[in-house]
């Protein structure tokens, strides 16, 4: 039931930030990170992204959730605890493709890369 209640959180919160993103750099909302606090672009896509990530975490956390609820309900210890790892682990994960997807398009600085086309 963990998961449910996570994913439910994190669903609600990725829909938020997707719909009304936070438009400044602060410290009080959004996706708040060193590389996503460089300028305003690398801070838009990342609030951008992040509430993409945001809403895959939460379906996928609310869908494992429910499965163990049900498939485990005669350990409820044990399928919180798993539940807990999960809701964990989907949280870094997260968080690591949000920032590698960042380093895609950006420098260390916060430039934009500048993309080739390796056609011409």
């Amino acid at each position: 039931m963990i998961c449910v209640l996570v994913g439910a959180i994190f669903l609600i919160f990725g829909v938020v930030l997707s719909k009304f993103p936070a438009n400044d750099i602060n410290g009080t909302l959004g996706y708040k990170t060193p590389m996503s606090s460089k300028n305003q672009e690398t801070w838009d896509e990342a609030q951008k992204q992040s509430g993409k990530s945001m809403i895959i975490l939460g379906l996928v956390s609310i869908v494992l959730g429910s499965i163990l609820w049900f498939a485990m309900k005669e350990n409820i210890t044990f399928s919180m605890h798993i539940q807990m790892l999960i809701c964990s682990g989907g949280i870094v994960t997260m968080i690591i493709c949000d920032e590698i997807h960042l380093r895609k398009i950006f420098n260390k600085d916060g430039s934009r890369k500048i993309n080739i086309d390796k056609n011409v």
